[in-house]
């Protein structure tokens, strides 16, 4: 498994370093990082992950290494809120985003999210939301498996539409096509005590601007997960 992990990697760096042409409206984070359970009640949870990720459009491949963390904290025994916070560099330039959002465990094995949020990317800004629902396995003391299919929109803006006081804009003023997203998650948890967990994710979905050429995405991740806080009552 390890021998595979490394040489998918090896092949994802190998795509990013092609040159890229396709822009679109960056997105939010979107890696699912744990489920289908929610924060306890009262308590925080933390995660930091570290992968690659690549675009694969006709004739223009782009791809990058990139970082994600995330806090979450419990609201009710099957609700939490939190933030997520992602970025990567790539060939062409950088990325960054950040999110509010917000989990519900629908059963004991599912879970829905919602979030909001704004991304910042060399080929223009966007302000973007994702929906998501999660299903897995909770029983088993060692391993956990999980799958989620999301779904993104982000409006594009152009790279100068937010200047600081006293700068003037530039000629770039071309925003990137508002970009739909649809990413199927596949995640595996690993328990390394009651409080830490590893975790292994992948994706593969779609990048689908307007107007412009279709293009699937994959991304490779590892990663680690931290609950905290009161002991429950």
């Amino acid at each position: 498994m390890l021998k595979i992990t490394i040489r998918l990697i090896v092949i994802f760096l190998i795509i990013g370093t092609q040159p890229s042409c396709v822009t679109f409206a960056p997105p939010s984070p979107f890696m699912t990082y744990g489920g289908p359970k929610t924060t306890p009640k009262g308590k925080s949870e933390a995660a930091i992950a570290l992968g690659t990720s690549v675009a694969l459009f006709d004739g223009a491949h782009s791809g990058g290494e990139g970082w994600f963390t995330r806090y979450k904290y419990g609201i009710t025994e099957k609700t939490d809120f939190g933030i997520d916070f992602s970025g990567a560099s790539r060939n062409d330039g950088g990325y960054f985003a950040g999110k509010v959002a917000t989990r519900h465990q629908l059963g004991g094995a599912s879970r829905l999210e919602l979030g909001i949020g704004a991304a910042d990317d060399s080929s223009g800004k966007s302000l973007n939301t994702d929906l998501a629902v999660t299903i897995g396995t909770t029983k088993d003391k060692t391993w956990n498996y999980y799958t989620s299919l999301r779904f993104a929109y982000a409006k594009g803006f152009a790279p100068n539409s937010i200047t600081l006081p006293g700068q003037t804009k530039g000629n770039d003023s071309i925003p990137p096509p508002n970009t739909s997203f649809i990413m199927l998650n596949l995640g595996a948890q690993g328990e390394i005590s009651d409080k830490q967990k590893f975790i292994f994710e992948g994706g593969y979905g779609y990048i689908l601007p307007k107007d412009e050429k279709n293009g699937p995405a994959f991304y490779i991740s590892a990663g680690l997960l931290f609950t905290f806080g009161r002991k429950n009552e």
